[in-house]
């Protein structure tokens, strides 16, 4: 019997306890709720020209010369939608106001589009995220308006560097 409840015992007051605190360590990281909290982030939505495709700009920052923009397309409705980008190189832009500016997508050696511009079927309450590398507008320069062909401009998008 006394040997059951210093078994008990031990479990209870020793291993349960580091086993909790070596367990909330990983799950209450503050690594990982940035990390959560900076995928979800949504800077700004528009409604978009597929019905039930919202857009969500989650990603406006510059690095390098480089200024990368993250875009979700949403499903809020309760059927599939088919999505695509036209001419992705051509009708997407960014509009430098305070420069009267337009910067197209890089694009790589073969003249290729440096993005990845996501055309799918998106089944409902499902996403797809795309990206896009546009030269970066000066650093004096701290919001820009971000045009894809798919929605109204993103306007007045603060630039995180």
């Amino acid at each position: 019997m006394e040997v059951y409840i210093m078994k008990d015992a031990l479990l209870l007051f020793i291993v349960l306890p580091i086993f909790i605190m070596i367990g909330s360590v990983f799950i209450s990281s503050p690594m990982i709720s940035l990390a959560i909290a900076q995928s979800d982030s949504v800077i700004q939505s528009q409604e978009t020209n597929y019905p039930g495709i919202i857009a969500e700009l989650i990603q406006c920052k510059r690095k390098k010369g480089v200024l990368t923009v993250k875009v979700r397309l949403k499903n809020i409705s309760v059927k599939s939608v088919k999505t695509w980008w036209p001419d992705v190189h051509k009708t997407s832009y960014l509009l430098d106001e305070t420069n009267q500016k337009k910067y197209f997508p890089l694009k790589d050696a073969k003249g290729e589009c440096i993005c990845n511009a996501v055309s799918d079927n998106i089944k409902p309450n499902m996403s797809r995220t795309s990206w896009f590398k546009f030269p970066a507008p000066p650093q004096e320069v701290e919001e820009i308006s971000i045009v894809f062909p798919l929605s109204a401009p993103f306007e007045d998008v603060p630039i995180k560097d």
